[in-house]
């Protein structure tokens, strides 16, 4: 059998978990971003043989990862626009971990994370780590409520700094940003994109996948580009129950 065919055969063996939301208007933005429009252009009522709309996105809204150009400037080692972007930072091997449990004040510490490991997997060099809070619970359209943007939990510094020293490919999760609306700053993003990690966020059904398992969120190929929408999906082994879960070690 060739490669080809058996890199088919392993992956009919497995199963397509979309952690994408849908883009539509009055959908949640960070609220310092412009928002989404989709906009008709031309359609069959107005005699085109076929439909054509417009759309004007944020590079961060929705599903999206960020570019470490989102935070470092131009002649930092780290930079890198969307373009230039390798699409290998974009899949892998993703480890989530649960933290389903927090408040909006709270924040993942270090010790939680390697609790985590000891119990269930290492993390190790080129992984994707995914952190789940549960907060695409609370994704709901902009005019309907604003609990989603007004606040969320994130990622403590010293967890930012270790999984930068496993030298990991990205960090992903189910809130507006890695770093919770409490932080003083960014301080989980200075810390992962200055190590050249790339940030997904506003990932959705990360109880999917808890644990292990192949995840690919390629960008669109922008030139200059801060960050990019992205479909994200995941692989796991069919019938697999997802149970994994982390004793809160700091967290009360």
């Amino acid at each position: 059998m060739s490669s080809v065919r058996n890199l088919l055969h392993a992956v009919e063996s497995m199963e397509m978990i979309d952690l994408t939301h849908v883009l539509e208007e009055d959908m949640p933005v960070y609220p310092t971003h412009s928002r989404y429009f989709h906009t008709k252009w031309d359609s069959f009522e107005t005699g085109s043989p076929a439909l054509v709309c417009q759309l004007l996105i944020n590079e961060h809204c929705g599903t999206h990862v960020d570019a470490t150009g989102h935070f470092l400037k131009e002649g930092e080692p780290a930079h890198r626009y969307m373009a230039e972007t390798p699409l290998e930072h974009c899949m892998g091997r993703a480890l989530t971990l649960d933290f389903s449990s927090y408040e909006a004040s709270d924040l993942v510490s270090r010790q939680e994370v390697l609790l985590w490991e000891k119990e269930h997997f290492s993390i190790e060099e080129g992984d994707i780590v995914l952190f789940r809070f549960g907060w695409d619970r609370y994704w709901t359209p902009r005019s309907a409520g604003r609990t989603y943007t007004a606040s969320w939990p994130g990622l403590s510094e010293e967890a930012a700094a270790y999984l930068a020293s496993k030298k990991i490919k990205a960090v992903g999760c189910d809130t507006l940003a890695i770093d919770s609306s409490h932080s003083d700053g960014y301080p989980a993003h200075y810390q992962l994109l200055g190590n050249g990690i790339t940030i997904f966020e506003n990932l959705k059904g990360l109880e999917r996948i808890a644990g292990e398992s192949f995840f690919i969120g390629f960008p669109l190929k922008i030139k200059g580009g801060s960050g990019s929408p992205v479909r994200a999906v995941a692989w796991i082994p069919k019938n697999e129950a997802r149970r994994l879960s982390v004793h809160h070690a700091e967290h009360q």
